[in-house]
C-alpha cells in the first residue's frame, strides 16, 4: 500500500513538472532571513491599486497569515489599509478553520502555540515537541484511546467561520507570489477580495484540494508555490496553480483567469510535496476535495483528530498528528 502511494505521488510529481513551471518560497524556521516580496519595488498596492499618496506602507504584511506560522514572507507591496481588511475581514475565518489542529502541530503564532479548549477538553503546546492533554468527563483520557493502536481520538468543534473567506485568503496569498506581471492578470478577482461580504466570485472554479498529511512534521516549515503552465499546454490546462503547506495540511487551487471561469480544463493534481521516507514511517496522506463557496457562516462543525503515541506513556514528543 505504500510503495503503491509513493508510485502515485511520484507520478503526479511528473505531471506536474511536465506541465508547470514552479516558483516555490520555502520557510523552514522562524528565525531565518525574511523573504521580502516585491522589495525595492515602486510602493504601489497589488490589491487595490493606490500607491504613497494615496494610501500608507508602514505595518509589515505577512504574505502568509501569521497565525500559520509565518514572521518570514512580508509583502512590501500590500499597503495598511488592505491588511487591516485582510485581517478582519478573511484571516478571522481561516484562523477559525484551522484552530482545532493548530495545538496538535504545535504551530507557532504572533502570541505563541494556541490552546483548544472545550468544556472537557483542553489541549496546549508545552513547546514545539511536546503536548499537555486535559481530559474531563467519564473515563478520563482512557476514554479517548482507539481500541487496538497507541491513538487517541478527539472530537473537537471548529469556530464558526465563512467558506468563502477561506477561498478568498487562498487567493490572496497566490497573487502575493506572484511577480507584477502575473498577479496583475487577476486585477479582475482584486475587487472581490476586498469586498466586505462572502459571496463566492468564481463561477465554475474548480474545487480546492485539502491534504491531510499522517506524521510528525517540522511544524515550521511552509512551502508555497505558484505554478504556472508551460506554452505547450496552454489551451488545455488551467495556468495557474497555487498549492500551499504547513503543518500537516496541504492546499491545491487553480487560480483562473477571466477566458478560463466556466470552462473545464485539465486539472492537473500537485503531489504531497515530502520526501518518500515520510510515508513509510508514517503511511499514506489522503484528501479531501472543498467547496468553500458557500456564503452562510459554518458554526459547531465537528472533526475527529487522531493522535498517535509511542506507548501507553501519551506525554512524550513522540505523538503525532492525524484526522479522520
Amino acid at each position: 500500500m505504500i510503495e503503491k502511494f509513493i508510485e502515485f505521488n511520484e507520478n503526479r510529481a511528473r505531471a506536474l513538472c511536465e506541465r508547470y513551471v514552479l516558483h516555490v518560497v520555502n520557510v523552514f524556521c522562524a528565525t531565518q532571513p525574511k523573504i521580502k516580496l516585491g522589495h525595492k519595488q515602486p510602493k504601489v498596492c497589488r490589491y487595490c491599486g493606490k500607491d504613497e499618496s494615496s494610501t500608507t506602507f508602514r505595518k509589515e504584511s505577512h504574505a502568509i497569515p501569521i497565525f500559520l506560522g509565518n514572521k518570514t514572507i512580508i509583502d512590501e507591496l500590500e499597503c495598511d489599509r488592505c491588511n487591516q481588511h485582510f485581517g478582519n475581514h478573511l484571516e478571522n475565518s481561516f484562523a477559525a478553520y484551522t484552530l482545532p489542529h493548530r495545538p496538535f502541530q504545535r504551530i507557532r503564532g504572533r502570541n505563541g502555540i494556541p490552546k483548544y479548549k472545550a468544556r472537557d477538553l483542553e489541549v496546549s503546546a508545552v513547546d514545539q515537541s511536546n503536548l499537555s492533554i486535559y481530559v474531563g468527563g467519564d473515563g478520563g483520557i482512557d476514554a479517548l484511546e482507539v481500541e487496538g493502536k497507541n491513538q487517541l481520538r478527539f472530537k473537537v468543534v471548529r469556530q464558526p467561520y465563512y467558506p468563502t473567506a477561506i477561498h478568498k485568503i487562498l487567493i490572496k496569498m497566490a497573487l502575493a507570489m506572484m511577480p507584477a506581471d502575473d498577479h496583475r492578470q487577476f486585477n479582475y478577482l482584486k475587487p472581490w477580495l476586498l469586498s466586505q461580504d462572502h459571496e463566492p466570485g468564481l463561477s465554475g472554479s474548480v474545487p480546492i484540494v485539502e491534504w491531510e498529511i499522517a506524521g510528525g512534521v517540522n511544524p515550521s516549515k511552509i512551502t508555497c508555490i505558484v505554478a504556472k503552465v508551460k506554452k505547450a499546454f496552454e489551451e488545455s490546462t488551467y495556468r495557474y496553480q497555487f498549492i500551499f503547506q504547513y503543518g500537516n495540511f496541504q492546499y491545491q487551487l487553480v487560480i483562473p483567469l477571466p477566458e478560463e471561469c466556466g470552462q473545464s480544463k485539465d486539472f492537473v493534481y500537485a503531489p504531497v510535496f515530502l520526501p518518500d521516507a515520510h510515508f513509510r514511517l508514517f503511511g499514506p496522506s489522503d484528501y479531501q476535495e472543498k467547496q468553500f463557496d458557500s456564503s452562510e457562516r459554518v458554526r459547531e462543525e465537528e472533526l475527529t483528530i487522531r493522535l498517535q503515541h509511542a506507548g501507553k506513556s501519551i506525554d512524550g514528543p513522540e505523538m503525532l498528528q492525524g484526522s479522520d
